[in-house]
């Protein structure tokens, strides 16, 4: 009987399993670092979250307090921003127009 030179056995060789458990381990650890990092980047963006979240009321209570302290100044700079705004919004919508 003769034999064919090209094929393959069905049962892997030595390096054949060496390669796939490489291979296997090599997924575990990419996973695993994958895990890691999105727990590291969740975390981080909690962080940011409360951050911002105390940023956002500290300036509220800066706000409050100065409206406070300052009424009438503090409308005269409301009134001053709106006109602005205002200004600015037709602006835009003339030179849309155009």
């Amino acid at each position: 009987m003769e034999t064919m030179p090209n094929t393959k056995s069905s049962s892997p060789t030595g390096s054949e399993s060496t390669a796939a458990e490489h291979a296997r381990r090599s997924l575990e650890e990419a996973r695993a670092g994958a895990e890691d990092l999105a727990a590291h980047g969740s975390e981080a963006v909690h962080q940011g979250t409360a951050r911002a979240r105390e940023a956002i009321s500290h300036t509220t209570d800066q706000a409050a307090h100065y409206v406070q302290e300052q009424p009438l100044k503090s409308l005269m700079m409301a009134a001053a921003a709106g006109a602005a705004i205002a200004m600015l919004a037709g602006a835009i919508g003339k030179h849309r127009h155009h």
